[in-house]
C-alpha cells in the first residue's frame, strides 16, 4: 500500500509538467485524451525536425547500455523505432500472490516540426515465473489479464497504474530531453 501511495505521489508531481499521457484500457495504451489514438503527440514549440531527431538518437544513447543493439529502424530526420526492455515493470496478484511482471516493447517516433509523435508499436507484459506468462489487456478464464473482458472490470488496477506510469514517466523523460532540459553534470 505505502508502494502505490508513493507511485499517486510522483505520478502528481511529473505528469502534469507534460500533459501527454497514456492510458491502459481493456483495447491497449491509447492517449489519455483521445482514447481512439494508440500514440500521444508530444509538443516541442520551436524545435525543428533535424533538431528532435537528433536530440531522440542522444536521448537513446544515453539511457540505453546498447543503443546501437535498440535501434531497429530510421529515417534521418523523420522516423525511429526502437525496443525497450523493462524487468519488474509492475506486479499482478494471482490468488493473493505478487507477481512480478515484466515488459518488452517497441517504440516509434515520427518527427515534425514542433512535435513528436510517440508509439508503442507492440507491448508484451510477461510474468517473471516459469513457466513464462503472458499478460494481457483484456481477457478471462484463468489467463492474466488487466480487464475481464466477460464482465468489463478491471481485474489487476496495481499492474495498471504501475504501467501508465512508467509509460508517462518514460513520455516525461523524453519530452524533457528533447526540450534540451538536461541535468547540469558539475565535475
Amino acid at each position: 500500500m505505502k508502494n502505490l501511495v508513493l507511485v499517486f505521489m510522483v505520478m502528481l508531481f511529473t505528469l502534469p509538467m507534460v500533459g501527454q499521457e497514456f492510458e491502459v484500457t481493456p483495447n491497449g495504451l491509447k492517449d489519455k485524451t483521445n482514447l481512439e489514438n494508440d500514440f500521444v503527440v508530444i509538443d516541442t514549440p520551436g524545435k525543428t525536425a533535424t533538431e528532435l531527431y537528433q536530440r531522440a538518437i542522444e536521448y537513446i544513447n544515453e539511457t540505453y547500455k546498447n543503443p546501437e543493439e535498440v535501434i531497429k529502424g530510421n529515417t534521418e530526420n523523420e522516423y525511429l523505432r526502437f525496443n525497450t526492455h523493462v524487468s519488474g515493470i509492475g506486479i499482478l496478484k494471482n490468488s493473493g500472490v505478487k507477481v512480478i511482471t515484466n515488459a518488452n516493447y517497441v517504440t516509434e517516433l515520427r518527427f515534425k516540426d514542433g512535435k513528436v509523435r510517440y508509439e508503442i508499436n507492440s507491448l508484451e507484459i510477461y510474468t517473471d515465473t516459469s513457466p513464462r506468462q503472458n499478460v494481457s489487456f483484456s481477457g478471462k478464464g484463468w489467463s492474466y489479464y488487466i480487464y475481464n473482458s466477460k464482465k468489463g472490470t478491471l481485474k489487476q488496477p496495481d499492474l495498471k497504474v504501475l504501467t501508465e506510469l512508467h509509460f508517462n514517466s518514460t513520455v516525461t523523460s523524453l519530452t524533457t530531453f528533447l526540450m534540451g532540459e538536461t541535468k547540469t553534470e558539475d565535475w
